[in-house]
């Protein structure tokens, strides 16, 4: 782990950090409140896509006055900068700036730490989170966003410029499935219905409803069921996401083939051939 941009891809392949890439493509996970899950699939998915594709992967972490991705990064006891550090203008943010930002692991997942403090949130104001991106977008190709729920209810974001796919983690219960249906609504990108994408977590856990009824609720099918596994989740919390890809178990298989869906709907598969 380092920090600074990866300007190193694998097999060897290299790209210009310094010109824009015009093919980025940024998945947006969130979920309709806390606990559903949204930072652990992110996680999972940002990890898997870094072990197994030759794009750059950013990690955006905007989970204010969170220390999650610290710790599943093992990351805690080091003095790390984070999204916060932005002080300056936004739009004058400048490669030597990113170099000090983004944490850099052994393969091709970079991350961007949320603040701690919650004074420190610039960058959640005005236009800042969209001008952000628009730069973080020069430097890596696919650019994954945990973004915690209330956000969505700042009205001067606007996700339809620079978000490629909206995915929404609900857990299996009435309460929860409802919301994300609210959410998925309020987003209002009726025009491009393909691009939400909704999970429903810990499907075998209880309270849960049956698919009938979700179906009844849901306005977007569900791409993916992803169910609670002890082990994975002790493992996940020890030792981070990239390790429970060494296991052959239904919640792993269920994860990479969302994964890989998302990879293959983001038409990467198609411009490599």
């Amino acid at each position: 782990m380092s920090t600074g941009l990866n300007i190193v891809k694998k097999e060897n392949k290299k790209k210009n950090i310094l010109n824009k890439n015009n093919n980025s493509k940024v998945i947006l996970f969130s979920s309709a409140k806390g606990g559903n899950g949204s930072s652990f699939i992110s996680n999972c998915i940002s990890s898997y896509l870094a072990k197994t594709k030759v794009q750059n992967i950013l990690l955006l972490d905007l989970n204010i006055g969170k220390r999650d991705s610290r710790i599943i990064f093992d990351l805690e006891e080091k003095d790390l900068r984070d999204v916060g550090d932005l002080e300056d203008s936004i739009k004058e943010i400048d490669i030597s700036l990113l170099k000090r930002l983004v944490i850099n692991f052994d393969n091709s997942l970079n991350l961007i730490l949320p603040p701690l403090k919650p004074e420190k949130n610039k960058i959640y104001f005005s236009k800042n989170l969209s001008l952000f991106l628009g730069i973080l977008k020069h430097y890596y190709e696919i650019i994954c966003v945990d973004l915690p729920h209330y956000l969505f209810m700042k009205n001067n974001f606007d996700f339809t410029e620079n978000i490629d796919k909206f995915v929404f983690v609900s857990m299996p219960d009435l309460i929860s499935v409802s919301n994300i249906e609210i959410l998925s609504r309020h987003i209002c990108i009726d025009k491009i219905p393909s691009n939400i994408k909704i999970i429903i977590n810990k499907f075998n856990t209880q309270p849960a409803i049956s698919l009938n009824r979700l179906n009844n609720i849901l306005k977007y099918p569900v791409q993916a069921f992803i169910p609670y596994d002890r082990d994975i989740e002790f493992l996940y919390h020890s030792k981070g996401p990239f390790y429970i890809f060494n296991y052959n178990l239904r919640i792993v298989k269920n994860l990479i083939d969302f994964s890989e869906l998302l990879y293959e709907e983001l038409d990467f598969e198609k411009k490599l051939q």
